[in-house]
């Protein structure tokens, strides 16, 4: 029985819960969060003590400047500090003819009569519109037209109020003005909430929520679902606010925007009392509370309080609900909130009624029906005057219709005969469109074909250069030392030469051979490379083993000149790459040292470690290279050959291969060297 008897005064006082909430979010849509705002407070107060150090400071627009952002954003602190600045900053602005500063001035001084003289409010703000629009200064204009709608708003005439919204979002949209008309579409609301028109509402929010996710404004997005939630609940629409709510919620808590967390904390518990869930309720009121601690606005708790007391009236804790009522009941006194008192009061009798108090609960109905009497008084002028105010506004709005349905009827010639003109024009495009196509993609064709027949060009002109180049070295660097096999048998077939003889040419043809395998390795693995690509497999390689292994392999030529080779690879070199192309690699290096070295020289093969590869390098102390073969060994090109110490000769595709593999590992090989001063290459392999 008692959770609906608090279920049915919920939604009954629902919306006089949201519009007062309606007006908590036009206040904090000045203020924004208050402790981030303490200290930029004493920071732009310092700032105008130490301007006036400065001499002649008076007459200075920053100043000025400085007075007027003081009196607006903080000035709500203290009014009569507030009156002191408006009037300096106006007798400031006048002295000097600064009609911007006067502007400023004026509707700082109305900010300051806006509570306790509201003619006089209205009056300095119609006089700041008059001069900000002197100076056609679009902020200044939206914030005194915006004062002065809301001036319209606390005198109930919402028809002139909406005049100065609707104008002001004309203004705020033709200079870009977003931040403004985010601000303005969320204000509007406020008007159509107190007229029951909630559809209205959402769709000027929504419109707000546009402009916020389009110009990113993660704060404005959030106080617009605040504004969404309050608008669903004031519409009985409990899930969808619920919905929109925990949105905001995750928004603000990002922000850490504790002023806006106190208004959502306390919509998320009335959503909670809305579905008789009155522990939640009560979880969500006491956070709002919690954040209430750092912010000094006493009148936006009443509800909060009341809200508490009927989370504790659902779960029986009577003590608890009639602690939060009374304060709930003290600051409704304190601040003269009979609507607000209305709602306590209902509460306070369930509590009394709940705990057997007849008396006291009788004490509290009889008040509860002095003030519901005197707001139902109140409310019937209040009715009246929006059923006025909606018959005014839709006077003004048809009498615009009737002015516009002539020029309507006008333009309606026009219209027929540009669309006509539209159509005609629109065949012709089509027709033109169409053969386009047909021509674009006949070209596409033909592109595609001729970039096809360059690519077989490209093919067939490396293919027949591959050829050449093969060709070249087998007549040039293999005919001769086979021929040179093929006399000696000869000469040994005919016995022209003896067996004795001819054992005396074995080691010679030895070394001919051995240059001849080398050089068919390198051709052989070269053309694959040519004509079908180097296939590559990664893995994890030792370096030194792979020297070691190389060097063996060199020995005898080495040994046969009398050259020392060492290893100085570290055993902790491991790299990721090609094991058959890095061991090539090193052969061809090292086989090209040992040609350009001389008898009794040194080749040192070993490794740099750097951040994140391994620098291998390959060191003689050879005859060295000319500036010009510098720069044409990894000329791919031409190939570039030279003689040995005892005239050695190679096919130049050594060390294209070289540097191929290197670069194919992710690698980079170089070179440095002078001419009798030796030579070294390195090439670098990413590390293991």
């Amino acid at each position: 029985m008692i959770l609906n008897k608090i279920n049915i005064l919920i939604m009954k006082h629902l919306k006089r819960i949201c519009y007062s909430i309606f007006s908590f979010v036009i206040c904090l849509l000045s203020f924004d969060n208050l402790k981030a705002q303490n200290t930029e407070k004493d920071s732009l107060k310092h700032k105008i003590e130490q301007f006036k150090l400065k001499p002649n400071f008076q007459k200075d627009t920053t100043y000025i400047n400085m007075l007027y952002r003081y009196g607006k954003d903080f000035g709500y602190y203290n009014l009569d500090s507030l009156l002191l600045i408006s009037n300096e900053a106006f007798k400031l602005s006048k002295a000097i003819n600064y009609t911007k500063g006067e502007s400023q001035s004026l509707i700082i001084l109305g900010n300051y009569y806006s509570d306790n003289n509201k003619e006089k409010a209205m009056e300095l703000y119609a006089q700041a519109l008059t001069k900000a629009k002197k100076v056609n200064n679009i902020k200044l204009i939206l914030r005194a037209k915006s004062s002065l709608a809301i001036g319209y708003t606390h005198k109930e005439n919402f028809t002139e109020a909406l005049k100065q919204y609707y104008k002001s979002i004309e203004i705020a949209k033709k200079n870009n003005e977003n931040a403004w008309l985010s601000s303005l579409y969320i204000s509007i609301t406020v008007i159509y909430s107190i007229q029951k028109e909630y559809k209205d509402c959402i769709y000027f929010l929504k419109k707000s929520m546009e402009i916020n996710k389009k110009t990113g404004n993660e704060r404005m997005t959030a106080i617009t679902l605040t504004n969404l939630t309050s608008t669903y609940l004031n519409d009985n629409n409990v899930e969808k606010a619920d919905e929109t709510i925990d949105e905001a919620i995750q928004i603000l808590e990002k922000l850490q925007l504790d002023d806006w967390l106190t208004f959502a904390y306390e919509l998320k518990g009335n959503i909670y009392l809305a579905k008789e869930d009155f522990k939640k309720a009560l979880t969500w009121f006491q956070k709002s509370e919690l954040k209430y601690g750092d912010i000094d606005i006493e009148r936006y708790q009443i509800p909060l309080y009341n809200g508490i007391a009927k989370a504790h009236l659902g779960v029986k804790q009577y003590g608890k609900a009639e602690k939060s009522a009374l304060k709930a009941l003290a600051l409704s006194k304190k601040f003269e909130s009979l609507d607000q008192r209305d709602d306590i009061l209902k509460t306070l009798y369930l509590i009394k009624k709940q705990t057997n108090k007849p008396t006291k609960a009788l004490e509290y109905l009889e008040g509860l029906k002095n003030i519901s009497d005197t707001i139902n008084k109140n409310n019937n002028k209040k009715e009246l005057q929006i059923l006025k105010s909606k018959y005014a506004f839709d006077q003004e709005k048809e009498r615009y219709l009737l002015e516009n349905e002539k020029k309507i009827a006008q333009q309606k010639n026009y219209f027929y005969v540009a669309i006509i003109i539209i159509i005609a024009f629109f065949m012709i495009i089509i027709i033109l469109k169409k053969n386009n196509k047909i021509k674009e993609n006949l070209n596409k064709k033909l592109t595609h074909k001729t970039e096809e027949l360059k690519k077989n060009e490209t093919f067939l002109k490396n293919a027949n250069d591959t050829k050449s180049k093969l060709f070249s070295i087998i007549a040039h660097d293999l005919k001769g030392p086979i021929n040179s096999f093929k006399s000696i048998f000869e000469l040994l077939e005919l016995g022209k030469i003896n067996t004795e003889e001819f054992m005396s040419l074995a080691p010679k043809l030895g070394e001919n051979m051995n240059g001849i395998s080398f050089t068919l390795n390198n051709l052989l693995t070269w053309g694959q490379t040519q004509v079908n690509g180097i296939v590559t497999n990664l893995e994890n390689i030792d370096l030194n083993t792979i020297a070691s292994q190389n060097k063996n392999l060199l020995s005898k030529t080495a040994e046969q000149k009398q050259i020392t080779v060492t290893n100085d690879i570290p055993t902790s070199a491991f790299a990721i790459a090609d094991r058959n192309q890095i061991s090539i690699v090193i052969r061809n290096l090292v086989s090209n040292a040992l040609k350009f070295t001389p008898k009794e020289g040194n080749i040192t093969i070993g490794a740099n470690e750097l951040n994140d590869t391994w620098e291998i390098y390959i060191r003689d102390t050879g005859i060295g290279l000319s500036d010009e073969a510098l720069t044409k060994i990894f000329n791919t090109n031409e190939t570039f050959t030279t003689y040995g110490t005892n005239n050695e000769k190679g096919t130049g595709l050594g060390l294209l291969l070289c540097k191929e593999m290197v670069e194919n590992n992710r690698g980079e090989i170089r070179v440095e060297s002078s001419l009798n001063n030796g030579t070294s290459f390195y090439f670098t392999l990413p590390k293991w």
